[in-house]
């Protein structure tokens, strides 16, 4: 016991003085405080640049939410920002520990799915800190509201969910999976609460400046967009979007492409959105693959709830455009019930299905992290975009955990 205590101790002394290190560090919070403190001063945050050619892309009223970071420093507010997505990490580590029954894994199993969790997610978690970012935060609202509603708590879950969406659109996949499992109280308290915190900025900026933002936004955001077609803007983003048009369009606007040839075709630039379209309903429409039951029926179990969520959220850096690497923390759910599964499995599933999931998942380990690894070659990586591919392979990776696709049925009954 007091062996236990020391290290965590030890390793909680850790964490905070990383913490204190990163928060001495340049990130995107100081974009998120100063967009905060232009919305105040009567401008377009939506078409200034921060840091010379950043925007800022999330809601009005996150940007009045941070204004209270305006009375104290940089430093300060990102040491409680970084405080704040500690804690985030620490209530997802035990949301997914409750959805799966871990306390079920003896003390051997607990670890090693502690540790493969750890180092997959590490890299996604490190970026996410050292920038400052959102992502943290918006997948905690997504996996705790989802959790709330799963309980009974509906109404708080639905807020977390609607703050999330308000905050940057990513969890949106989650509102056609509740009307589908007939969470109708829950989706229609997400709207209520949505609606209210886009007109909420009209009683502190004005009817005026609140429209004009929201039309500047929506013209960011727009996914029909040339510049999120091609999605090419920076060498570091991920996603079906810049896959796609980095693999089917010759010519594609990139300036900070190597110059080594990486298109397999070219075609317009309305034949490549037209491909993209299909691609993300494609994607969309297989999760009905994960739910396997009629619409408006419940989920049989909370197992089934988490791999079906685990999906959607998987889905979300690859069908949204502007995805940069650390937006990739979404996969940490789907990674984490792979992982459950083969752990759960060993010695019931297949040989040599169990070997080449395994092989998968080293696979995709490699391509999410050659950054880490071996970062001498990143502009390698982002040139082929390497880390998409990582992430879609999750995708037969996590269909293989579904009933009925070989597993004894003795395992199976416990999915």
């Amino acid at each position: 016991m007091v062996k236990k205590r020391f290290l965590t101790g030890l390793g909680l002394f850790a964490v905070f003085i990383y913490l204190l290190v990163e928060a001495r560090t340049p990130g995107d919070f100081s974009i998120y405080r100063q967009a905060s403190a232009d919305l105040f001063a009567g401008k377009n945050i939506y078409t200034s640049l921060y840091n010379q050619w950043y925007h800022y892309y999330y809601s009005v009223f996150f940007a009045i939410l941070l204004y209270p970071a305006q009375y104290i420093s940089l430093f300060a507010a990102q040491f409680i920002w970084l405080l704040l997505n500690v804690w985030f990490i620490f209530r997802m580590v035990k949301i997914i520990a409750a959805y799966l029954s871990t306390d079920s894994f003896n003390k051997q199993k607990r670890l090693l799915f502690l540790i493969l969790s750890i180092v997959f997610a590490l890299r996604f978690l490190h970026d996410n800190i050292h920038l400052k970012q959102m992502t943290i935060c918006i997948l905690y609202l997504s996996l705790e509201g989802m959790n709330f509603i799963g309980t009974g708590r509906k109404i708080t879950g639905a807020l977390l969910i609607a703050l999330a969406i308000n905050i940057k659109l990513l969890p949106l996949v989650l509102l056609p999976y509740l009307l589908y499992r007939r969470e109708l109280k829950a989706f229609a308290f997400i709207i209520l609460f949505y609606a209210a915190m886009m007109l909420l900025p009209v009683f502190v900026i004005g009817f005026r400046h609140n429209n004009e933002l929201l039309g500047s936004w929506l013209s960011l955001m727009n996914p029909m967009a040339a510049h999120n077609i091609l999605d090419v803007d920076e060498r570091s983003f991920h996603s079906l979007s810049t896959l796609l048009a980095t693999l089917l369009v010759k010519n594609v606007p990139d300036h900070y492409a190597l110059p080594i040839r990486r298109n397999i075709a070219d075609i317009s630039i309305a034949h490549l959105s037209l491909i993209l379209n299909i691609t993300r309903l494609i994607l969309i429409a297989f999760s009905l693959w994960f739910i396997r039951t009629r619409p408006f029926a419940a989920a049989p179990g909370k197992i089934h709830v988490f791999r079906e969520v685990s999906y959607l959220l998987l889905l979300v850096p690859l069908i949204f455009p502007h995805q940069q690497q650390y937006a990739f923390l979404f996969v940490m759910p789907a990674v984490c019930f792979i992982f459950y599964f083969l752990i759960s499995g060993y010695g019931i599933i297949p040989r040599l299905k169990f070997r080449l999931m395994a092989a998968g998942c080293i696979i995709s380990y490699l391509a999410c992290n050659l950054s880490l690894l071996l970062g001498e070659y990143n502009n390698y990586y982002d040139h082929f975009k390497i880390l998409t591919y990582g992430a879609l392979l999750l995708i037969p990776l996590l269909s293989a955990t579904v009933k009925g696709t070989g597993i004894e049925s003795r395992f199976a009954n416990r999915l």
